[in-house]
This record gives C-alpha cells, sequence and structure tokens, in this order.
C-alpha cells in the first residue's frame, strides 16, 4: 500500500501569516463563545440549585426525623440490627474509624516509632530526574528518550485584536 503524502495548501509565507491570523480569531470567538458557554451553565445551575434547595432541605429534614425515631427505639435494635420496612431499611452498625487531630504530627510518629508500615507511599518514576540518565541504563529501566522537532504555531493574540479593534 502507498503512502500517501500531504501537502499543504499555503504556497508562500503571507498565505501561513493570513492562517495565523485566522487562527487568532478562531481563538478569540471560541473563548468568547466558551465564556457565554460558562455564564449560561452557572444561570442554569443557580436555577436548578433554588429548585434542588427545597427538595434537599425536606430530605434532610425527613432523615432526621427517621434518626430521631430509631434512637427513641434502639432497644428495638439490640438483637436483630436491621428493621426492613416496605420502602427501604433502617439499620445500625458499628463503625470504627480512625481519626487524626494531624495529618503531619501523626506521620512523624509513626516514623519515630518505626510505625512505617501504617503510612502509604506512592511510587512513580521521575521523568524529570530520569532524562539525566544515560540510554542504556533507561533501556534497563523500560524507558527510552524521546527527541522530537516540535513545530509551534502561535498566533500573536495582541495584534489580532488590535486588528479587530480598528
Amino acid at each position: 500500500m502507498a503512502k500517501i503524502i500531504k501537502t499543504s495548501d499555503y504556497t508562500d509565507w503571507p498565505e501561513v501569516d493570513g492562517a495565523l491570523r485566522r487562527m487568532g480569531e478562531i481563538d478569540i470567538k471560541l473563548q468568547k463563545l466558551e465564556g457565554e458557554m460558562t455564564l449560561k451553565i452557572n444561570e442554569i445551575k443557580a436555577e436548578y440549585d433554588v429548585k434542588a434547595e427545597g427538595l434537599k432541605a425536606e430530605h434532610k429534614a425527613i432523615e432526621e426525623n427517621i434518626t430521631l425515631f430509631a434512637e427513641s427505639r434502639k432497644q428495638e435494635f439490640a438483637r436483630v440490627r436491621s428493621k426492613d420496612l416496605t420502602f427501604g431499611v433502617v439499620a445500625y452498625r458499628v463503625v470504627t474509624k480512625v481519626v487524626l487531630k494531624s495529618k503531619a504530627a501523626t506521620v512523624a510518629a509513626l516514623k519515630a516509632l518505626g510505625l512505617v508500615q501504617y503510612l502509604r507511599i506512592i511510587e512513580e518514576p521521575d521523568k524529570e530526574a530520569m532524562s539525566g540518565l544515560d540510554a542504556t541504563t533507561l533501556a534497563k529501566c523500560g524507558a527510552t528518550l524521546k527527541t522530537e522537532d516540535k513545530l509551534r504555531i502561535e498566533p500573536n493574540m495582541e495584534k489580532i485584536k488590535e486588528k479587530e479593534a480598528a
């Protein structure tokens, strides 16, 4: 299968310059559209927050009342820890959790006590530091260096905005 070679629509640098201007104009219009979209999304969110506010308050009030009712009849949950009702379940369960006063102080104390097995350590390759390694060492680690000559296309937004304003 023959490889299809693409060619540019532009034949000289003034055409490329005009294309850069058009790219900038498109970027400006996209920014305006995104701004309008954000405003509309915020309006819709605010509208629905107002509508949902009453429902959320009602939900919370019902939950609080069920909790108060269940607390007043806690002795009924001594043997059987849950009540299966037609429209749901009300249940007690024993929950144990660790509460930290200060994460940093707890980490320091665990290290001082030699309890490092209770610390979470997230390990991941440091690509920036690895870029200084030689190719052989990188290959041993299952990595390679990739060097690219990347093209940067950047419209001059200030000049384009000046032209639009004029």
